[in-house]
């Protein structure tokens, strides 16, 4: 058994993948509290079971994500040994792509529903053609007034963001996309701040009003154990194998033949 020969967990999609390993939700002051982050979590649960893998892409969409897929998987999964191979992913595009378009020329992020389909289609193909179980992710919930205080230009221009686009997209992602799990964040989200509509609400769960607090994070990171649990249950990390010896069992010629 090689040292470095273990699977993989890829992460892959725009800025909320980008930034998943920001505990400090996109805070500069090294005092700002710590958050809980998908990243991290994932690497925990999966320690000494699967490696993960980020591949986040801030402002990127679905366009992006059909070339971006060929190439990762041909140099993550295609040119590996087995023992080194994508075990599971997620794919996680469309928040990008539900912004409204307007009349900025900065707005290269917006995609009609038209175009976003097929190619969330034939970017989900170039897993499912491999056979590596692959979770597709849809869009969350969006706050206004949240992140028009940084982006008020987008209020001007008209390339701004909708909670109606937002649950469109994911809504048409959960219609068409039949032969992988899709998990919708937006309905996810919905229902847990309905638990408590008097205690909860959309802020909660987002630091800027598009990318994830940790409470929004941590919503995501249950979520998707629970997919993976129905869906891929042989990729759950209750029933991966923990890799190398317990240090309890270690002896002298334990690593006698290791690469």
């Amino acid at each position: 058994m090689g040292y470095t020969d273990y699977n993989t967990f890829l992460m892959f999609g725009d800025s909320i993948t980008e930034y998943a390993f920001d505990q400090y939700c996109l805070s500069t002051d090294i005092d700002a509290p710590v958050q809980f982050t998908l990243g991290p979590a994932l690497q925990n649960i999966y320690q000494r079971k699967l490696q993960i893998i980020q591949r986040g892409f801030s402002g990127y969409n679905s366009r992006d994500a059909v070339p971006l897929a060929k190439s990762i998987l041909k140099t993550e999964h295609d040119n590996l040994p087995d023992s080194k191979k994508i075990k599971i992913a997620y794919m996680f595009f469309g928040t990008n792509d539900a912004r409204l378009i307007g009349n900025s020329p900065l707005n290269n992020e917006s995609m009609p529903l038209e175009r976003f389909i097929p190619q969330m289609k034939e970017a989900v193909k170039e897993f499912t053609s491999r056979n590596i179980p692959l979770i597709v992710i849809a869009p969350g919930v969006h706050v206004a007034k949240d992140w028009d205080k940084s982006h008020p230009d987008d209020l001007i221009t008209g390339d701004y963001r909708t909670n109606e686009r937002n649950k469109l997209y994911q809504d048409t992602l959960k219609e068409i996309i039949t032969d992988v799990p899709v998990l919708g964040l937006y309905d996810l989200m919905m229902d847990w701040i309905n638990e408590k509509p008097n205690e909860r609400s959309c802020s909660d769960l987002l630091c800027d009003g598009i990318h994830f607090s940790g409470k929004g994070y941590k919503l995501m990171f249950d979520a998707l154990l629970e997919t993976i649990k129905k869906h891929y249950p042989e990729c759950h990390p209750d029933n991966l194998p923990y890799r190398f010896p317990y240090h309890a069992d270690l002896k002298d010629d334990t690593f006698a033949n290791i690469d």
